[in-house]
């Protein structure tokens, strides 16, 4: 604990699990540094041992990318206490990737580092003309997958750039006016915005090694693209068919099996593999914050579409969800099979299933809570400082800090 003598004990134990010796002795860890978020995080004292295991990361509260002001990654156990700050230069760290005993994250909006277990800076990304915003994962091969920006341009958060792994090399994947140019065309710059935020992109998972599903919250839809490398293309969408309707990509859309209200401004979108399935079936599982607004299309009537039976459209409050989806690629269908309503926070936030839980941080409302799979709340985490929490994901840190 920060600022606080601590007593670590190393036990050695045999084969059969019998203690041989303990080693015990006492350390003095030093303050935090600067910065105000997040520093505290209140919890009840209820039982940790149905919470799944590991240390909730908490990412990133400023929203600013050119900011200069330096931020933090903190990270807190099943108690709440905090186990591990991580300086970062400025922005908001998106998320932590592993691979080979290093560890990957953004320290800023131009660029990615990988950390070895020693703290040595193994590995430098820059994003060249670019900016990166909301998400990047590994590809198939290791190479960074980059939600991104151009720099200078009159639209953002609508490309995606692919990182070569070994070289650093730069290439730009996806545009997305190439594939939805009569949708762009429908859209207008927001009141006092310097820039074209008409998709707004704000997370990405990789389907099989060409393809990927991206979260579009500006649109309140989820998109499939195909031959991400060659020549991308829109495999599905799952969104409003009104919403869609003016600009002829409503085809594009899966159906519906049952009548529910729609995910609307969603976070946080995560592609889940289920080998009971048969082929073209899967599990798509968000963040829904159920915020139905598009201020590129302002004049698009959310209340009157038939698609939203319990939406919010401002972020006074509400109440927002965790959402899965079973997605039928043959059907072109999709069906809710679960929902868990949590904090409403109309912007940002994240959802993760982790050893049969779910873990949900709702970041406006600056809490977490970690639930079983039935909607079973079993601990909620509350912190205070800055904007809100970016998002919060469970790392066990197996083979990098653990073994």
């Amino acid at each position: 604990m920060p600022d606080q003598t601590n007593t670590i004990t190393v036990t050695l134990a045999n084969k059969q699990g019998k203690t041989v010796d303990t080693l015990s002795w006492s350390y003095t860890a030093p303050s935090l540094q600067e910065g105000n978020q997040y520093l505290t995080v209140e919890c009840d004292d209820s039982n940790t041992s149905s919470l799944s295991n590991g240390l909730y990361t908490v990412l990133g509260n400023d929203v600013t990318e050119d900011s200069d002001e330096q931020a933090y990654m903190r990270l807190y156990d099943n108690d709440g206490i905090i186990r591990s700050e991580i300086p970062i230069t400025s922005y908001r760290s998106h998320r932590v990737l592993f691979e080979n005993n290093t560890m990957y994250f953004s320290i800023s909006s131009t660029k990615i580092v990988g950390i070895d277990q020693t703290g040595y800076v193994s590995k430098i990304y820059d994003t060249g003309n670019y900016k990166l915003h909301h998400d990047y994962i590994f590809d198939g091969n290791n190479n960074l997958l980059v939600l991104a920006s151009e720099k200078n341009a009159k639209t953002s958060e609508d490309k995606i750039i692919m990182i070569e792994k070994d070289s650093g090399n730069i290439t730009e994947l996806v545009d997305l006016i190439d594939l939805l140019p009569d949708y762009y065309s429908t859209t207008s710059l927001s009141d006092g915005a310097e820039d074209l935020d008409w998709m707004h992109i704000n997370s990405l998972t990789l389907v099989d090694k060409t393809s990927l599903i991206i979260s579009s919250r500006e649109t309140s839809t989820i998109i499939k693209l195909d031959n991400i490398y060659s020549n991308p293309s829109i495999d599905y969408m799952i969104g409003s068919d009104n919403f869609w309707k003016e600009s002829g990509y409503d085809s594009l859309l899966l159906n519906k099996t049952s009548d529910f209200s729609m995910q609307a401004g969603q976070h946080c979108v995560t592609y889940v593999e289920d080998n009971s399935l048969p082929q073209g079936k899967y599990y798509l599982y968000l963040y829904n914050n159920n915020l139905a607004v598009s201020t590129t299309r302002p004049n698009y009537d959310w209340k009157n579409d038939s698609n939203y039976s319990n939406a919010y459209y401002s972020l006074k409050k509400g109440t927002s969800y965790y959402y899965k989806y079973l997605v039928d690629e043959n059907a072109r269908t999709v069906e809710l099979v679960s929902s868990i309503p949590v904090a409403y926070s109309g912007y940002v936030s994240s959802v993760q299933e982790l050893d049969g839980n779910v873990i949900i941080d709702s970041g406006i409302a600056m809490s977490w809570s970690e639930y079983s799979q039935d909607g079973t709340l079993l601990k909620t985490f509350k912190t205070t400082g800055g904007k809100f929490v970016y998002r919060v994901f469970k790392y066990d840190y197996l083979d990098y800090w653990f073994q």
